[in-house]
């Protein structure tokens, strides 16, 4: 990274401006996004569309990051999970038009200026996570805000097409993602949310979606080298129950994870070819079965598994972008509209996948084993 180094991040149109000072160190952020966001040397004079925001890092917490002393402060989440591990508590004060913001666990401080559309950020010791939250939080707030839909969906892409894993938490979307990427030559292209776009002709394509991979052990342990990536030693003793457990996972490094499963090319947009159902669980055998029941009946299932950044125990942590979701309400409906007419099948059994019970238009060409 030069000297004050300006970059523009790009996700399918919403542009986020970054502004880094010297000595200031994003290198492992930009690393983690790199999978879906591009980053470029901005030129704003060639720019024809207005940035989300412009973040300036600062190599160190200049004294304006800080509140001042008569501001009442309030604990808060930039993201509170199950897991300690993603967990992020934070600090926070609103003041003159400003709000300011001081992850605990980091030191890292951001300040939002909404009528200059202007974040500051000083990153704490390690704290370059919380510039990723910062930016996958504007990021899909603005998708959602000019029409995009998010999913609670594994993508796995192959072929110019993915086939969506969608389901609740637990249902088995990441195990069902790593057997058709190990198994039948697949790619990567979402880990946890996939983000939908109607496009002007009536169609519909899906973008993948910059994610820490958090593995139950069950599904660790059926992939060669996984259990050393996610630092689970040989003499680890599962929880009674782990394999079908949507509690217990373990933080997988992203990058070792990305050297392990291949990942889609960066910035593809591509049709859905075939959606799974899964619901894991004991058995002595795997099942896939079309879906029944009618297109509405496809599409209230669909509709169920739709997430939003602005919903949530998550969502309120910072008032940078309003919620403009309501405007493209029928934008929505239309993507979920298209997408219960594609190819569909539900998923039981533990999970295994075999050229056997996969159907030849998700199974394609003769199984691969890695």
């Amino acid at each position: 990274m030069t000297a004050h180094s300006a970059l523009l991040l790009d996700f399918h149109g919403s542009q986020l401006h970054l502004e880094v000072e010297a000595g200031a160190d994003i290198e492992d952020a930009l690393a983690f996004l790199a999978t879906h966001l591009t980053a470029e040397e901005a030129k704003p004079e060639e720019s024809d569309r207005e940035p989300v925001a412009t973040l300036r890092v600062h190599a160190c917490a200049p004294e304006g990051l800080v509140p001042p002393a008569t501001a009442v402060q309030e604990d808060i989440f930039l993201r509170k999970s199950a897991s300690e591990f993603f967990t992020v508590p934070a600090r926070r004060a609103a003041t003159d038009g400003r709000e300011y913001l001081e992850c605990t666990k980091t030191g890292s401080r951001f300040l939002f200026d909404r009528a200059a559309r202007v974040i500051d950020v000083a990153l704490g010791a390690g704290g370059h996570m919380d510039l990723v939250e910062l930016v996958r939080d504007l990021v899909v707030k603005h998708q959602e805000n000019t029409g995009a839909a998010v999913l609670h969906a594994t993508a796995a892409y192959r072929d110019g097409a993915v086939v969506l894993v969608t389901g609740a938490k637990g249902a088995g979307k990441s195990t069902v993602l790593l057997e058709l990427v190990e198994h039948f030559g697949y790619q990567v292209l979402s880990g946890d949310k996939t983000v939908l776009h109607g496009l002007p002709d009536g169609s519909v394509v899906a973008a993948g979606w910059p994610d820490y991979p958090h593995l139950g052990y069950g599904t660790i342990a059926k992939y060669p080298g996984l259990r050393e990536i996610a630092g689970i030693g040989d003499d680890h003793v599962p929880a009674e129950g782990h394999a079908f457990s949507p509690v217990g996972k373990f933080a997988v490094d992203p990058l070792a994870f990305r050297d392990r499963f291949p990942s889609a090319p960066v910035g593809v947009r591509v049709p859905v070819a075939a959606i799974l159902h899964p619901a894991i669980g004991p058995g002595e055998r795997t099942v896939v079965e079309p879906l029944t029941g009618s297109r509405r009946e496809h599409a209230e299932m669909l509709r169920a598994n739709l997430e939003s950044a602005f919903d949530g125990v998550n969502a309120g942590w910072h008032h940078y972008l309003d919620d403009g979701r309501a405007a493209h309400a029928a934008q929505r409906d239309r993507i979920i509209g298209i997408l219960a007419g594609v190819p569909a099948w539900t998923l039981t059994g533990p999970g295994d996948l075999t050229a056997e019970n996969v159907p030849p238009a998700i199974a394609g060409p003769a199984e691969v084993t890695r």
